[in-house]
């Protein structure tokens, strides 16, 4: 089952986000082992996780988290315009249509249930009900090619380069079209719709461009 949570039901899922944070905690500092200064208190939030942020929660039959992701409109800050501009050849894409995914978050023990496969589709499906067209990311080049494997159309926006980690990472940009959708569900082999239900009243609301001094 797929929650979409955003400006306007946000007040009804608390206690489903709370979760989430706690879970991306889990995976992120103590598995991952990534080092997030905003992390505290059990729970990973950091400057981009706004009242204009959209989450999507992927929850099993019972109603247990398993797994989420979030999608950043780029006319405000995000990853890739304040932490990581320099994976960008040119000038880093910001336009109401377009916004960033980031915060993937699988725990280990659903890795190979086919649970990304649900997160891909479900923001595929979310992008086009938004009129989204593009949707960056910022990966490593250990994951990238999971997500090319996914069947969408994806054009890198610059060479990878390594973090202060020494990981190798890359910045791209998704095609948001139905002809990705329906590439990624033959490549999936799914016929179902993965998202059944949108908020309340839902509605894709302009955003207004707020560029940070870093930007």
């Amino acid at each position: 089952m797929i929650t979409i949570i955003n400006k306007d039901n946000r007040h009804l899922h608390k206690p489903e986000l709370d979760e989430m944070f706690r879970q991306r905690h889990r995976v992120f500092v103590q598995e991952l082992g990534w080092s997030l200064p905003l992390a505290h208190q059990g729970r990973e939030k950091d400057q981009f996780d706004r009242e204009d942020t959209l989450y999507i929660l992927l929850r099993d039959k019972w109603g247990n988290l398993i797994a989420s992701k979030r999608l950043i409109p780029t006319v405000r800050p995000h990853l890739l315009s304040d932490i990581f501009p320099h994976l960008v050849e040119q000038e880093v894409p910001r336009a109401a249509s377009i916004w960033e995914s980031s915060r993937t978050c699988v725990p280990q023990e659903h890795r190979r249930c086919g649970v990304t496969k649900k997160l891909f589709l479900a923001m595929m499906e979310t992008a086009l009900l938004m009129g989204i067209e593009k949707i960056t990311f910022v990966s490593s080049t250990s994951v990238y090619p999971i997500i090319l494997d996914a069947g969408w159309t994806i054009q890198p926006l610059g060479l990878p380069q390594k973090d202060l980690d020494g990981e190798e990472i890359i910045a791209a940009a998704i095609e948001v079209s139905p002809s990705s959708l329906r590439q990624m569900r033959r490549r999936y082999s799914s016929t179902h719709v993965a998202i059944l239900s949108l908020p309340l009243d839902y509605h894709m609301q302009p955003v207004q461009p707020v560029r940070s001094s870093n930007a």
